[in-house]
C-alpha cells in the first residue's frame, strides 16, 4: 500500500517525501533532488507528511527534526510502523546528536546535520534506496526458494514456470520473458536432488546479483 518502486518516468531515481515547516529550504531540497533526478513532494507539517505517505507512492522519506505539530521522532516511529522498508531520513540542527542517536533506535535510515550539502544528501538517498531495493529482491527469491523446496510444492512451482516459458510448441526457443527454472533440473529432465538444486540456485542468484 504504501511503498511503489515502478513509475512513469524511467529514469526516475525515487521519490521523495520531503517534510520542512522552513519554505526556502523544503524548496531549495526540492529542487536539488528534482535536478538529481528524484521527484521531490514537499509538505510543511508532520500530519499532511503521514497524509501523503498514506497514499503511496513514496520511495523514501526526508524530515526536518522540529516541525510545528509532529515531533520528527515521532514522525520516524509513525513511518516505520506504516511501512518498514520505506528509509527514513532525519535532518537535525546541531548539536542534536541524542535526537539523531534516538532517531536510528526508532527506526530511522540515517540522519543529516543542518546546514549540510545537498550532494551528500543525493548520495545518501541513492545508496538506501539500493539497498531497498536488494532487501526487496532477496525476499522475493528467499520466497522462491523456500515454496520450491517445501513439501508438495516443487511439481507445482514447474508447473507455473513451464506455463510461461516452456508452453507454445514451434516457438518453444523464441525469446521471452521466462522464468529460469533450470536450477533444478538436470541434464537428462529429471529434477535434481535437494541439495544440487539449491546449490543451482544459489550460484545462479549470486550470478545475476553480480551482473
Amino acid at each position: 500500500m504504501y511503498p511503489m518502486d515502478d513509475t512513469s518516468a524511467p529514469n526516475l531515481r525515487g521519490r521523495i517525501l520531503v517534510i520542512d515547516d522552513e519554505e526556502s529550504l523544503r524548496h531549495a531540497i526540492g529542487k536539488s533532488l528534482v535536478r538529481a533526478g528524484f521527484e521531490a513532494i514537499e509538505v510543511a507539517t508532520g500530519r499532511a507528511g503521514v497524509d501523503r505517505f498514506a497514499e503511496g507512492a513514496v520511495d523514501a522519506v526526508l524530515t526536518d527534526m522540529r516541525l510545528p505539530d509532529i515531533d520528527g521522532l515521532d514522525l520516524v516511529a509513525i513511518f516505520t510502523q506504516m511501512a518498514p522498508e520505506v528509509p527514513v531520513v532525519l535532518m537535525t540542527g546541531f548539536g542534536s546528536m541524542d535526537a539523531a542517536l534516538e532517531a536510528m533506535r526508532r527506526g530511522a535510515r540515517d540522519f543529516v546535520q543542518k546546514p549540510f550539502v545537498v550532494e551528500d544528501v543525493v548520495r545518501l538517498l541513492d545508496r538506501a534506496l539500493s539497498e531497498q531495493r536488494l532487501s526487496r529482491e532477496n525476499r522475493r527469491l528467499r520466497a522462491i526458494v523456500e515454496r520450491r523446496f517445501a513439501p508438495d510444492e516443487f511439481e507445482a512451482v514447474e508447473a507455473e514456470l513451464q506455463a510461461l516459458g516452456v508452453e507454445g510448441g514451434e516457438d518453444d526457443d523464441a525469446e521471452a520473458p521466462v522464468a529460469r527454472h533450470d536450477e533444478t533440473i538436470g541434464e537428462n529432465g529429471e529434477p535434481l536432488p535437494l541439495r544440487d538444486a539449491h546449490r543451482n540456485f544459489e550460484v545462479h542468484y549470486v550470478e545475476e546479483l553480480l551482473a
